[in-house]
């Protein structure tokens, strides 16, 4: 058993009916690197045999009465894998775009939480002989860095390898209510009050930071505060718009060594300019000002929680939406992605980023923020206009038994005032895109990733002439 940190109980908090506060991790799977082809029944007992690596798989959630403490996770006495994991088959005609729009229908979803908090469907039937492991995993359990761990635990480097027999499992009973009241109120003073002072001492750094950073003629640096609505920014409904595609990362490498830039720049600068066209045919003005991105940065990970727990933290960006011309929105987004990084650095020097602040927000805190949100009805989102996050990926393929890792998609989750989140996951030299968006703010999601790809289209003919230029 042990006590969630303060932004895995903030994921947990921020979770309504229509808020889903999972994670997306989709594998697809080759089976023809397998003799024996695909079996349902050999990958759920290869699963079994597997799932000890993964052992947040089995931990549900049990909150801390009265709400004095944060939540805990303990071992699931009644753990059963058959329920977590479902057999279906894609619906006709079974290609990549019904699969997404089945993906869609799966993320709205909410989550059993007396149940462990995760689900996979094995999506069989798919037109091209390939199965899709399509699963939910709450945020509350681990982060993206954590994620990627995992994922190279579960899958192992080469074709063939097998697990070694599981250790049995014997979970204790469940503490009881009142036990967990004791912990609850021992814990406070470590958990809370031992934290106030240096969350104290950081605000006022970062007041302090902000002070200088004015005095010394620095850009403004965007925060959610200063968001102002747009089409995209909604109180969250129920459903959900999931696109997902691969495309070449050296397309963005190309881009990145022509013009002088990171991936990332190009990746933020494709998302604007795609973003930009979404508004404009929304009837939207985008050139009255630059969207408010937010991005997660990986954070430091305790020896031992590699695989469990949320160590990343977030900063925001200027989105360059407001930009027309493809190369001016590029090097506009170098400066804002530059000025973001040198920010959090800045503010993890004086320990006030968002992680130390969330440990000491008890759990009536972290539902009245949410409520105060929902009020604001998508006039504000504590992840700004919208989220976007580039995650390297392995670079090797990646095995199941003999059956090969073909492609993995991911891809976080939305909030109120937050309608619009974009992933890209490399793998295997692949950019695999992801948009996760409110069905409300658009109903076909491939309208925007068509916006994505025309605008990393452009910029590959500015990288073309630049080279011929050379």
């Amino acid at each position: 058993m042990e006590r969630l940190n303060g932004v895995d109980a903030f994921m947990l908090g921020m979770e309504t009916p229509k808020a889903y506060m999972h994670t997306f991790k989709v594998a697809i799977i080759d089976p023809s690197t397998d003799p024996d082809g695909w079996s349902f029944d050999k990958f759920c007992a290869e699963a079994a045999r597997r799932l000890h690596l993964m052992p947040i798989l089995r931990w549900k959630y049990l909150d801390s009465p009265l709400s004095l403490n944060h939540p805990y996770w303990v071992q699931d006495p009644d753990f059963q894998l058959g329920y977590h994991i479902r057999r279906v088959a894609c619906p006709p005609p079974a290609d990549h775009k019904s699969l997404c729009a089945f993906m869609a229908d799966i993320y709205a979803y909410q989550l059993d939480r007396s149940r462990p908090l995760w689900m996979m469907w094995v999506v069989e039937g798919l037109a091209d002989g390939k199965v899709a492991c399509v699963m939910l995993v709450h945020h509350a359990y681990v982060d993206g860095v954590g994620a990627s761990w995992l994922m190279q635990r579960f899958y192992q480097p080469k074709p063939g390898i097998k697990s070694d027999d599981p250790p049995p499992y014997n979970p204790p009973p469940l503490p009881s209510w009142l036990r967990r009241l004791g912990w609850a109120v021992r814990d406070f003073p470590e958990v809370a009050i031992a934290n106030l002072p240096k969350v104290a001492a950081g605000l006022w750094q970062r007041i302090r930071l902000e002070h200088r950073r004015k005095s010394a003629g620095a850009p403004v640096h965007p925060a959610a505060g200063m968001m102002r609505q747009t089409p995209l920014n909604v109180n969250l409904s129920a459903g959900r718009t999931f696109v997902c595609d691969s495309l070449p990362l050296d397309s963005f490498v190309t881009v990145s060594k022509a013009l002088d830039v990171t991936i990332n720049d190009v990746f933020s600068s494709c998302v604007a300019g795609a973003v930009r066209r979404l508004l404009v045919a929304a009837d939207y003005d985008p050139d009255e000002h630059p969207l408010i991105g937010a991005t997660p940065f990986a954070g430091e990970r305790p020896t031992g929680m590699e695989g469990r727990g949320n160590f990343a933290t977030q900063d925001f960006c200027w989105l360059r939406s407001d930009i027309a011309d493809p190369l001016q929105r590029l090097a506009a987004s170098r400066e804002a992605n530059l000025e973001m990084k040198e920010h959090i650095r800045a503010v993890k020097e004086v320990g006030a980023d968002i992680s130390t602040l969330l440990q000491v927000v008890p759990p009536w805190g972290i539902a009245l923020i949410r409520k105060v949100i929902h009020r604001r009805g998508g006039s504000f989102g504590l992840f700004g206009n919208l989220v976007l996050s580039n995650v390297p990926g392995p670079k090797d393929e990646l095995y199941l038994d003999n059956w090969k890792l073909d492609n993995w998609f991911s891809t976080g989750q939305l909030a109120d005032g937050t309608g619009l989140n974009i992933t890209m996951w490399s793998y295997c030299g692949q950019a695999n895109i992801c948009m996760l968006m409110d069905r409300e703010v658009l109903d076909d999601g491939w309208q925007l990733f068509g916006y994505f790809v025309e605008e990393l289209n452009a910029l590959l003919a500015v990288a073309d002439r630049t080279e011929v230029a050379q």
